[in-house]
């Protein structure tokens, strides 16, 4: 499925490849971005989910409106002929494949939901807090509470008890839960707003997986916060400049009011797609963790990470063991096809007379495709392509010998033996 997303003149798709789109005023961050007055800088998200589509405010000022009513903690599902805002501004929704067609409504903001947004803003700046709760989460997450108050209190007590190994605190993967301090990972970005921590039990993941870690946030003065979340991005050296989000976690909606010393511990969990780029020299992987604050200087920390794919490295290891070395295998960006070559044997390819054979794999939904193809030499007048398909899970679940006999047999095919 493909949805268009058109915000004043900027437009872009959201799709597979591109799950997640982050909608305001600031170009240089979000994927779609529109120079309004009315709308915040991180304003709010779009994004793709179990074959449907959601949009979610990230505290911003003026709100982020559906059929006039505010988007608040949850997220909403979008469907054909709702009107949606983001702040005076209408989002075009287009849905163009996957069986799902149709379009949200423009028009103007009526004055009503104007008058919604001037009582919002006027609370804010009073100091007043909205949709302070932490919203749905994909891992547990605790509540704030301001410092000083009976229940930061309690937490500050319950988190202690949690740290010297007693049960009862619910965290990272649904057990008791660990503290920042106890996990090894550890990067942080700061200025005079705050400090924000992300904290990972190490800095190497597999795809198709869950990232868990933790962001803690201390505030080191008072400001209104509007959202925190953290991003799992891809640095291609062939694909965009800034990085592709493949995941992101909004692990605090506001807007709120900190106050000096602050201190909020928050778990989350990333989602890494099945068939991703592989780090290496032309492929870097990061995340990225922001504190967006209203009308100061927001909060950024970034923690480099490694990511790799054992759906190949499983058949670099079948394939080595019948002794045909991978010279090289490269990743597009954003992952979902490798390609490269693999040597046979020295005394092999005395006898048949090929170097090397030309070796691509593609991830086609749950299945794996890998097409093996040897170019014209004194033994073929014509290149000589050989293609089979993996089911991905019997893949993993299949041992490294039964792997190399069902590689070595399609060799075979393929040299004709």
């Amino acid at each position: 499925m493909t949805v268009q997303l058109k915000l004043g003149n900027s437009t872009i798709a959201v799709d597979q490849s591109n799950p997640r789109v982050l909608i305001g005023r600031d170009e240089n961050t979000c994927e779609l971005a529109a120079p309004d007055a009315s709308i915040s800088r991180r304003h709010a998200e779009v994004y793709l989910e179990g074959g449907n589509v959601f949009l979610r405010d990230l505290g911003s000022s003026n709100g982020t409106w559906v059929d006039g009513a505010p988007v608040g903690q949850r997220p909403v599902q979008l469907q054909a002929n709702m009107q949606v805002f983001i702040g005076h501004a209408p989002l075009g929704v287009e849905w163009t494949g996957g069986g799902a067609q149709g379009a949200t409504v423009m028009g103007a903001v009526p004055p009503e939901i104007k008058a919604l947004m001037e009582a919002r803003r006027k609370q804010i700046a009073s100091g007043g807090s909205v949709a302070v709760q932490p919203v749905a989460q994909r891992a547990p997450q605790q509540t704030f509470a301001p410092s000083g108050s009976p229940a930061a209190q309690a937490q500050a007590n319950a988190a202690q008890s949690t740290v010297g190994g007693n049960a009862g605190g619910l965290g990272v993967g649904g057990t008791v839960a660990p503290m920042p301090s106890d996990l090894s990972y550890r990067r942080q970005g700061s200025n005079n707003n705050g400090v924000l921590l992300i904290a990972l039990n190490g800095d190497t993941f597999s795809n198709d997986s869950d990232l868990e870690g933790y962001l803690e946030f201390t505030a080191t003065d008072k400001e209104t916060v509007a959202s925190i979340f953290i991003e799992l991005v891809e640095k291609h050296k062939k694909g965009p400049k800034k990085g592709h989000v493949w995941d992101r976690h909004l692990v605090r909606q506001g807007p709120w009011r900190t106050a000096k010393g602050d201190v909020l511990p928050m778990p989350f969990k990333l989602r890494i797609p099945p068939g991703t780029s592989i780090s290496g020299p032309d492929c870097h992987w990061e995340l990225r963790g922001y504190v967006d604050i209203d009308w100061a200087l927001d909060i950024e920390a970034k923690c480099p990470i490694n990511i790799r794919n054992r759906d190949i490295e499983k058949i670099r290891d079948a394939l080595g063991a019948l002794d045909y070395r991978v010279v090289n295998l490269d990743s597009k960006p954003l992952g979902q096809s490798f390609k490269g070559k693999f040597q046979p044997p020295t005394q092999l390819r005395k006898q048949v007379g090929i170097t090397d054979i030309n070796l691509l794999i593609e991830y086609l939904g749950t299945n794996l495709k890998m097409t093996l193809e040897v170019e014209k030499t004194k033994l073929f007048k014509f290149d000589k392509k050989n293609e089979f398909v993996f089911d991905i899970n019997k893949l993993r679940a299949a041992s490294n010998a039964q792997l190399s006999s069902l590689f070595q047999e399609e060799i075979n095919k393929l040299m004709n033996k």
